[in-house]
């Protein structure tokens, strides 16, 4: 159903990100990582998102690959490849671009952006708040917690605590390691 609904070459995209084989070894090839921040660039300033060259590079390189190709492109172009996709537009291949990278090059970008979109506004978002919570509370919340301040101005703890009330705040607090 959802490839159905969702507009031209956004099923490609979505289906290789989510089922692609990635080597799983800390292996790094810094030529490669130039010559594919490059080829990134060229694809992003031509606003070919959903080029193959694109999809193929995020899509089959591994997690030290990608971060150094990141790393390259930050430094030959002055700006980070997140920037210069949304740069390029607003739209749903932009979003789910831009959360791809941050999923791969810092993942605690993406969980303070899940953390804050699930708590803002009128009724707080407990699914999301819950799972984003629950997911990296053992790999790298202290992360997750500087970068919701970097990006929000606000501790995270001070954010769940002012958004949330009861049991739920206090298994979620219980989760980030605040003595009730």
């Amino acid at each position: 159903m959802l490839l159905i609904t969702i507009s031209s070459g956004l099923p490609q995209i979505l289906v290789r990100l989510i089922s692609s084989y990635r080597f799983n070894k800390e292996v790094v090839n810094f030529s490669v990582a130039n010559s594919e921040a490059a080829t990134l660039h060229d694809a992003i300033k031509t606003g070919q998102l959903d080029h193959d060259d694109l999809v193929w590079i995020l899509s089959t390189r591994n997690y030290f690959q990608l971060r150094e190709t990141f790393k390259c492109y930050k430094n030959k172009y002055g700006s980070s490849i997140e920037q210069d996709i949304m740069a390029s537009g607003k739209g749903t291949l932009e979003s789910i671009l831009k959360v791809a990278i941050w999923c791969i090059d810092a993942p605690e970008k993406h969980f303070a952006e899940v953390i804050r979109a699930s708590i803002i506004g009128l009724r707080t978002d407990e699914d999301s708040l819950t799972r984003a919570i629950v997911t990296r509370v053992e790999i790298d919340m202290m992360k997750v917690r500087g970068e919701y301040f970097n990006m929000h101005k606000s501790s995270l703890d001070n954010a769940i605590i002012g958004d949330t009330s009861g049991h739920y705040k206090n298994f979620l607090m219980t989760l980030l390691g605040a003595k009730i």
